[in-house]
């Protein structure tokens, strides 16, 4: 990724691409209470004409409420950005422990990690603030 944390503790843009933008993006919603978490609470969102970017894990095993999000945010006017994983997206949200910790744990006691919850999707209803990343995601 090309993201770095600077000693401030201040993310730093070196090049931006989706993931990297996403994270951005979904971080600073974070802050200001402005992300929705999973397929129903997005959809739901979506519905209420409450969404301005939607995000959707490619991974996501069901085609029903894949198609049925993508459908929504088209008649609403909403970019969909899709991220390779659910686990990321689970990370991106900070739902549970990071999935990095979760793998680390499961090695040091010889067990197959067990990455909790899954998030397929998640909404911003708030930016929280206009960014870069932001920008980049509304062209690409």
């Amino acid at each position: 990724m090309d993201v770095e944390q600077n000693q401030e503790n201040h993310t730093e843009i070196k090049e931006l691409d989706t993931v990297s933008a996403s994270k951005i993006v979904i971080e600073n919603a974070l802050k200001v209470n402005g992300v929705l978490k999973g397929i129903a609470e997005t959809i739901k969102a979506l519905e209420c004409k409450k969404v301005l970017m939607v995000f959707l894990a490619e991974d996501c095993d069901n085609e029903q409420y894949k198609e049925t999000l993508c459908i929504l945010a088209k008649e609403n006017g909403v970019k969909v950005v899709e991220i390779p994983t659910w686990i990321e997206l689970k990370d991106f949200c900070r739902l549970g422990l990071n999935s990095e910790t979760v793998k680390e744990i499961a090695e040091q006691k010889g067990k197959e990690p067990k990455i909790k919850p899954r998030c397929s999707s998640a909404a911003i209803i708030d930016y929280g603030e206009d960014s870069e990343a932001k920008a980049y995601l509304e062209k690409n």
